[in-house]
């Protein structure tokens, strides 16, 4: 967490040369959050890249964009890439940055929640591919990631939301403390020191999963709970010409596979039926063009967690407690989707 991120870009960048310092915004970042750090250092305007915003514009081509730009302005491995904006453009900006010359310094400045509670904490950068979520990527950490609460306001409720569920996510599966707080915090008019300490602790819980299992072996996929069936939700809403925020995929993943966990691992109905409530009054019900179990069930074939063929899920028995590689038949998954 940063109190003046003016001062501290300038302390963080001080080592190098205004020349190969590069920054990258998408329009909305670059029109709401540049304002308040321009000037930090004299980065010549050919150094500062806008890009297109909207998780359909995170793509190879877009990257292509970025390496052409520092490829002209002669970028090298003394340059350093700061990356200004949501998950989009934090992890495209990042992947770009990590992949040219074998990898460039960067830095992340998360503006939206959900890029400050996911992807913040882990490494991970990519894009979209195929019209799969973050099918191509690498696991590569920021030199550093500035979190700046200022940037949430902002932010609509819906973008807000969106975020918010990245927290529930890691209530659910760490911590039912969280959890509960979670459940009843009121984010009209919300209190910014309460907010960020409930950030603060939905980041720990990322970080100590991502410091125990760096390359996602094992106990990492926790963090995928809800992602398989919410990336199916996520890619079709794409598909079909109108975007499901990545935050309400994810949300109404949960309750499916919450679900799914009471028949895999007994979580019980209880729980269940708490999270379902939890998130329907947040985030309603999810859109009834999406509720295709056969069309779903051929995104999840290329989740990446499966193995030998098999859909592959990280699920909970409790509030709190979460165990992965649990596969799961087409005939339960079809259960969980009704």
């Amino acid at each position: 967490m940063t109190r003046d991120l003016k001062q501290d870009l300038q302390e963080i960048t001080s080592g190098f040369a205004d020349g190969k310092i590069f920054l990258i915004f998408e329009t909305n970042t670059w029109n709401l959050c540049w304002p308040l750090i321009r000037d930090f250092r004299l980065v010549p305007d050919t150094n500062i890249l806008v890009l297109k915003p909207g998780e359909e514009n995170k793509t190879i081509e877009q990257v292509m964009e970025v390496w052409n730009v520092l490829g002209s302005a002669s970028a090298d491995r003394s340059s350093l890439v700061i990356n200004i904006g949501g998950g989009m453009l934090t992890d495209l900006g990042a992947f770009a940055a990590g992949t040219l010359k074998r990898g460039l310094a960067c830095i992340n400045i998360p503006t939206t929640l959900l890029a400050m509670v996911d992807a913040s904490a882990g490494g991970k950068s990519g894009v979209n591919f195929r019209g799969l979520k973050n099918e191509i990527g690498v696991i590569r950490q920021p030199l550093h990631v500035f979190l700046y609460l200022p940037f949430l306001r902002t932010l609509d409720r819906e973008n807000l939301l969106s975020g918010y569920a990245e927290m529930l996510k890691a209530g659910l599966i760490a911590d039912r403390h969280l959890w509960e707080e979670l459940k009843v915090f009121d984010l009209n008019g919300y209190d910014e020191e309460e907010l960020e300490r409930l950030i603060w602790r939905s980041i720990e819980i990322k970080t100590a999963v991502v410091e125990e299992d760096p390359e996602e072996h094992g106990i990492r996929k926790s963090l995928n709970f809800g992602h398989t069936i919410g990336h199916a939700l996520e890619s079709e809403s794409m598909h079909v010409g109108h975007p499901l925020a990545h935050g309400y995929a994810v949300a109404y993943g949960m309750v499916k596979e919450a679900l799914l966990s009471h028949h895999k691992l007994g979580l019980p109905m209880a729980a269940v039926d708490d999270i379902r409530k939890a998130i329907t009054l947040l985030y309603g019900e999810p859109p009834a063009t999406l509720s295709q179990s056969d069309i779903l069930l051929e995104w999840m074939k290329f989740d990446k967690k499966n193995r030998n063929n098999r859909i592959n899920f990280s699920l909970i028995d409790a509030i709190g407690s979460c165990r992965v590689d649990i596969e799961a038949s087409i005939e339960e998954i079809k259960e969980a989707l009704k």
